[in-house]
């Protein structure tokens, strides 16, 4: 079940701490090296999320697994993010029907476990991002051609992965301050004739409003998938079988990996990136971050191509009817975090 991968196996440090990543598809544990400063990942270790029951068992997995390795390879402190809500060092998990308990994982371990939202793990990694390395970022270019340089002020972060997540970063005097947020279940606010028929679908099928996150996430593009099916129908192929046949999870994926060669996955993966910018657009306006609005999640990784197919979420992200809000959407830097451990090096941050 365990999937380990070693990326510095000789890494020196002054300090190792346990760092988590847990979401709806993937758990990832890790150990961190922290000298100078500069965090290395020495070894991660991955797990379905839906294939285990808690997070003990996993973590004295690794710590084994690690210590086999190199003897020096223990550590007494620790720190997961989850997706979820956390209140007293305990997370309610919003896509898995386990909970994490920070306070009884360090009694069972004998280790310090803290226990953070997952995207202010993902704020704790943003200040360790250099948005000039092309390897960690990618910079959106606004329609009018400008890449707006970030300002010692206010950063934000969207992304969706399973579900959708949102947090903030203010600047103090000490350097950046990150903040929780569950910005990802605001009322989904739809802004065309698709988006209104889908956003209706979704509180039929709910019985409720349906927040962002029912329309904007990997579970989105599952919903969008029905939504379209029940709607307006889906054409007739080998393709479009397996995806129907496929589990609900694996839609996303099969869904993205048709939409180069077929008109309907594509127009699929255009109404989400329209669903995508605009809900950016309405964080943007909320917070102003003129320091960034940096996009993060699997999904957002995985579509890069679809947000800048003619500038797409750029022209979506920058649509406002107020003429004087416009020119503030265009001052705010934007950005795709494109290294996958932004959480764990997050994690490690805040620990």
């Amino acid at each position: 079940m365990m999937k380990l991968k070693w990326h510095n196996k000789d890494a020196g440090f002054d300090r190792l701490v346990l760092a988590g990543d847990i979401g709806g598809t993937n758990t990832n544990l890790a150990l961190v090296g922290v000298k100078n400063g500069k965090f290395t990942i020495v070894v991660e270790a991955i797990f379905p999320s839906g294939e285990i029951n808690g997070l003990t068992q996993p973590i004295k997995e690794l710590l084994n697994a690690a210590k086999n390795e190199r003897a020096d390879l223990t550590t007494t402190r620790g720190c997961v993010c989850a997706a979820g809500p956390v209140s007293d060092n305990h997370c309610k998990m919003t896509n898995l029907s386990w909970d994490i308990n920070g306070n009884e994982l360090s009694k069972e371990l004998g280790m310090d476990i803290r226990v953070i939202n997952d995207f202010l793990g993902i704020s704790y990694g943003i200040p360790t991002l250099d948005v000039n390395d092309p390897e960690q970022i990618f910079t959106f270019t606004h329609t009018d051609g400008s890449q707006p340089a970030p300002q010692q002020t206010t950063k934000a972060v969207i992304g969706p992965g399973t579900g959708l997540g949102a947090g903030f970063l203010t600047w103090t005097e000490a350097g950046y301050a990150p903040n929780s947020s569950e910005g990802g279940h605001l009322t989904f606010a739809p802004f065309d004739k698709d988006s209104q028929s889908f956003r209706d679908y979704m509180e039929k099928q709910l019985g409720v409003v349906p927040d962002v996150e029912v329309l904007v996430s990997g579970t989105g593009i599952q919903n969008l998938y029905e939504w379209w099916q029940n709607t307006k129908g889906l054409p007739k192929s080998d393709a479009w079988t397996e995806i129907e046949n496929a589990k609900p999870t694996d839609r996303p994926r099969l869904i993205s990996k048709l939409s180069d060669s077929d008109p309907v996955a594509a127009e699929m993966l255009c109404l989400f990136v329209k669903m995508l910018a605009r809900y950016a657009s309405d964080i943007s306006t909320l917070l102003l971050p003129f320091g960034g609005l940096y996009l993060a999640g699997g999904v957002a990784q995985k579509e890069l191509r679809w947000l800048t197919n003619n500038n797409l979420f750029m022209k979506y992200y920058e649509m406002a009817y107020n003429k004087n809000i416009r020119p503030l959407l265009m001052q705010v830097p934007v950005y795709l975090i494109k290294d996958y451990s932004i959480s764990l090096y997050g994690a490690a941050n805040a620990c």
